[in-house]
């Protein structure tokens, strides 16, 4: 199969006018502007599949509850409205959550799970997840252990297991230390919430023995100087995310000094509790207006660098695979393709910087995941009626 488009953009190298990608075998086999397509897409783009690199899908119903709460009383309306939420209802948030994300471009998710309905979810569509089980000291209903909640999590090709030790004011050192252990002696990802808000008491230093490159820190609001030193000598990642910080008053992560110190920083749109929306667009252009805002310079972030925070850096943050989030050959077939016909960024100048500030989850004409169509613009809309009616209870609740 070889798709071509006005533009290509490998994000780890220059753009390619006129270019054409051929897939084979589920992955990128050639990236040209000397191949003949089967299916051209005029005044399109075509890039990596966006890695979402922080979620909560099972949250998907949850949009706006408690708008305007300090964090603290915010998280414990969000703990309080969920308390009577079985596990049928999470997996119809999952289902919807993952069905928005596949349509607005997003092939690879980080999604922080309470029931694990996640894994299923994307499972059923063909995306690529990381699926982190939470789990807490306190604010926790399972009564079963985590390796046994672990091991019922049917393996699957394209996702993979991790466990998110969910925040320091949720979970005790000592239960940090043993779910971080547990993770490392099975091989698995790790991610927890860390310096995020006024309810984070305990500085990243405290973490040490804890963190490292296979631990993915969200968040980073408070980080201090000491903080993104201690990040860059154990390189570990911090996943940005600037909506759900911005709404939650939280402020704003010291992006630039993160990126100028070396740590990988990868972009995440959080849950539609905090974020509103798993529209990576959108994300994409709150962490330049943030960054540039707080800087006063308007060179302190470009669309290209969100762009690699969206694809590559997001998945190399992540410990996906080689070549994962680019174009380049021997890499996975995960592409989407991006519409900006109608829009005011065609005759087109800086083409990375068109798909940032012009793409939408509406302009996604297709997607790909491991070689494989897995959305198309005008096809079937996912059903979303059992999540809203979820909603409804929560609003009842």
């Amino acid at each position: 199969m070889i798709l071509g488009a006005d533009w290509v953009l490998p994000v780890d190298g220059a753009p390619i006018a006129g270019g054409a990608v051929r897939v084979e075998g589920g992955e990128i086999a050639e990236v040209s502007a000397g191949l003949e397509p089967d299916q051209r897409f005029d005044g399109c783009a075509i890039l990596p599949g966006l890695v979402n690199a922080h979620s909560h899908l099972e949250y998907a119903g949850m949009s706006g509850f408690g708008d305007g709460r300090p964090f603290d009383g915010w998280i414990a309306d969000h703990i309080r409205r969920r308390d009577g939420l079985g596990r049928d209802d999470y997996l119809a948030q999952a289902r919807a959550g993952v069905a928005e994300s596949l349509a607005g471009g997003v092939t690879t998710i980080a999604d922080c799970c309470y029931a694990g309905t996640v894994a299923d979810a994307a499972a059923e569509v063909g995306m690529r997840a990381i699926v982190y089980l939470e789990a807490f000291s306190r604010h926790d209903v399972f009564d079963v252990p985590l390796e046994r909640r672990l091991d019922a999590v049917e393996p699957r090709s394209l996702v993979t297991v991790g466990i998110s030790p969910h925040a320091p004011y949720t979970v005790d050192l000592d239960d940090y230390r043993r779910w971080v252990d547990l993770a490392r002696e099975r091989g698995m990802p790790v991610a927890t919430h860390l310096l995020e808000g006024n309810m984070d008491e305990h500085p990243a230093a405290d973490f040490r023995d804890v963190l490292g490159p296979d631990t993915a820190v969200i968040h980073a609001v408070k980080a201090d100087a000491d903080d993104i030193a201690l990040f860059a000598e154990l390189g570990v990642p911090v996943v940005h995310c600037p909506r759900s910080n911005a709404l939650l008053g939280c402020g704003i992560a010291p992006v630039p000094a993160l990126r100028e110190a070396g740590v990988r920083v990868a972009l995440g749109t959080d849950s539609p509790a905090s974020a509103l929306t798993l529209d990576m667009w959108d994300e994409m252009r709150a962490a330049i207006l943030l960054a540039r805002a707080g800087a006063a310079r308007p060179d302190v972030l470009t669309a290209g660098d969100v762009l690699r925070m969206a694809t590559c850096e997001g998945a190399a943050a992540l410990g996906l695979a080689d070549g994962l989030g680019t174009l380049r050959p021997g890499a996975p077939a995960d592409l989407i393709v991006v519409d900006l016909n109608g829009s005011p960024f065609l005759p087109w100048d800086d083409p990375e910087a068109a798909v940032v500030y012009g793409g939408t989850p509406e302009r996604v004409a297709l997607a790909m995941v491991a070689g494989r169509i897995r959305f198309r613009a005008g096809g079937a809309a996912a059903d979303t009626t059992l999540a809203s009616s979820v909603r409804a209870r929560m609003i009842d609740a």
